[in-house]
């Protein structure tokens, strides 16, 4: 409305020739008057322009931000924050000079030519801005939602990006030279072996993005292990050509999102899944120690709290190995963070030169890695500490220190 009246104002000859008519009586030359009017003319248009994007910015930014304020959605406030609104504002200035101006100076042409290439131009960037913004909200959007994790889009937003970009990198040249986009894109065709060239990192990562998406192959928040790249941490970032994982050690890795296609990775994620973080460890018992416990021994335990009256009476004629087994098994049942509706046991493995392997085998719930290894050391320190009440020894390569206190006797 504003734009039509201000093209209407100065494109009225009536107007321009009065005042035309004004400065030749004030003794100026008729052409020089006529070169004022016309110049006057684009100072008011461009003063004009420049009020209404700074009255639309204030609109924006006082009674629009304090609506977004109060509501209680979130998008909004992505769409805010993100710029999209002051970005579009900045068009105002340039419809207003495309409706007006134009008009006003129609006597010359060539003017005409270039004010109108530099406005399409400014109009063609700032429509790449705004789109580039608003695919900025939609990410951050959709990363509010429960979805986001599993499904992660960065990889199209970045594809999308790059399509828009390219296609707008094409008008703006095309404008500039004065030819059609479709004249452009048709001799692309002859580059496209070069083009491919240029973007083969991104087509195989939205490929390989397509891929570990649509198989749920990895997603923020998985633990992977990745030799090959020195990888073992936690993915915190998917993008359209690199995998962020930060380490362990609090390093960042980054693979490259068509690696995880071609090469082989560990996912930890199912462990999670499946109830718990396995636990298979071993400790190897002196076979030599392994024998028939009597009543004494029997009643040290009892005496001790280390097993019941009925534990024992239920395994008459069991070794003490036996007897530990019982103790151990009932020690991991009554271990809250241990699952119970997946396999736990205790069994005894193949006997080796080293002595009998007593193996410990059971889920750790939740399965997170420094309370398990926190609770595996302790499980193992009351295991080596608990062995000699059931008159058993752990198995030990005989050390230099223990040779010269035997005398180097067997």
């Amino acid at each position: 409305m504003l734009t039509a009246a201000l093209s209407t104002t100065f494109h009225n000859p009536e107007l321009t020739k009065d005042m035309k008519t004004v400065l030749t009586d004030w003794g100026l030359n008729r052409q020089l008057a006529g070169y004022i009017v016309d110049f006057s003319t684009l100072i008011i248009i461009l003063l004009a322009s420049i009020v209404v994007y700074y009255v639309a910015k204030f609109i924006i930014n006082r009674i629009l931000r304090r609506l977004i304020e109060r509501s209680v959605s979130k998008w909004d406030d992505h769409l805010y924050s993100e710029r999209v609104f002051t970005r579009l504002v900045m068009l105002l200035p340039a419809l207003v000079l495309k409706v007006a101006l134009v008009p006003s100076i129609s006597k010359y042409p060539e003017a005409i030519r270039y004010i109108e290439l530099g406005l399409n131009l400014y109009i063609v960037g700032i429509f790449l801005l705004v789109i580039n913004s608003f695919l900025n909200a939609v990410y951050r959007i959709y990363g509010d939602l429960e979805v986001a994790t599993s499904k992660p889009i960065k990889g199209y937003i970045q594809v999308a990006k790059i399509i828009i970009f390219v296609v707008g990198g094409i008008t703006l040249v095309s404008i500039l030279i004065g030819q059609s986009p479709l004249t452009l894109l048709a001799g692309l065709g002859a580059m496209s072996a070069v083009l491919l060239l240029i973007f083969k990192d991104s087509i195989l990562g939205f490929v390989a993005g397509v891929q570990l998406s649509g198989n749920k192959m990895l997603q923020i928040g998985d633990w992977i292990t990745m030799p090959k790249y020195n990888c073992d941490g936690n993915v915190i970032d998917i993008s359209l050509v690199t995998v962020k994982v930060r380490n362990f050690d609090n390093s960042v890795s980054f693979i490259p999102s068509y690696a995880l296609v071609s090469d082989s990775f560990q996912n930890w994620r199912s462990m999670g899944d499946a109830g718990g973080r396995r636990m298979k460890r071993s400790l190897l018992i002196d076979i030599d120690t392994i024998a028939f416990p009597d009543e004494k021994e029997l009643a040290g335990l009892v005496s001790k709290n280390i097993l019941t009256q009925k534990v024992i009476d239920q395994n008459k004629g069991a070794t003490n190995l036996g007897l530990f087994r019982q103790y151990l098994l009932s020690y991991l049942h009554a271990v809250p963070n241990l699952n119970k509706d997946t396999s736990l046991m205790v069994r005894t493995l193949q006997p080796t030169e080293f002595g009998l392997p007593i193996e410990v085998y059971a889920f750790y719930t939740p399965p997170d890695w420094q309370e398990f290894e926190t609770f595996q050391a302790r499980l193992f320190e009351h295991l080596f500490a608990i062995l000699p009440m059931f008159g058993l020894k752990a198995f030990q390569r005989p050390s230099g220190s223990y040779i010269t206190k035997t005398g180097g006797e067997g």
